[in-house]
């Protein structure tokens, strides 16, 4: 897998744009992980989880809402085909702790929202062995050093690894 050809800039500035400045791509990962929990971008149920997990309960602004419902569309597409772009990881043209902190919140994004239930938004409890050996793996990603080394090859593994939990959610929820 190579992250030359990724999204990340285009991503970072709608995000920002729309107000996310606080860890935005840790949105972005909560989008792709209850996209892949088999919630629907846009619908009330997905707005209510960023707003009570990131806002702080706090209603979301007309745009941000657009800016959700627009990516969330866009994470659909990019996990039915199993885009290796899914997380729109910097590539190595970015400052290395710009990339760990990045890694770092989607991991996060991604744990968290791999949590929701797409019914009501609610965290569930998981019981699935597999899914829970999944989300220990992806929540100690986020505990990333970020004066660590960074090995791209590594980095690779763990995106990919990541990707691969997000599809096969998608693929066990979707309707």
């Amino acid at each position: 897998m190579t992250l030359q050809n990724s999204s990340y800039e285009k991503i970072q500035k709608e995000l920002t744009g729309a107000g996310i400045v606080e860890q935005p791509f840790a949105w972005y990962a909560l989008m792709i992980g209850v996209i892949s929990k088999g919630m629907e971008p846009g619908s009330r149920v997905y707005n209510s989880v960023f707003s009570s997990l990131l806002n702080d309960g706090q209603p979301l602004s007309g745009s941000i809402i657009a800016v959700l419902t627009n990516q969330g569309m866009d994470i659909v597409e990019k996990l039915k085909g199993n885009s290796e772009d899914l997380f729109a990881f910097p590539n190595d043209k970015v400052e290395k702790k710009q990339r760990l902190q990045t890694l770092a919140d989607l991991s996060y994004g991604l744990s968290l929202g791999l949590t929701v239930d797409a019914e009501d938004g609610s965290l569930e409890n998981i019981t699935d062995y597999e899914m829970k050996a999944d989300l220990n793996t992806i929540s100690e990603v986020a505990k990333v050093d970020l004066e660590a080394e960074l090995d791209e090859d590594d980095l690779d593994s763990v995106v990919g690894f990541m990707i691969d939990v997000a599809v096969k959610n998608f693929e066990i929820n979707k309707n």
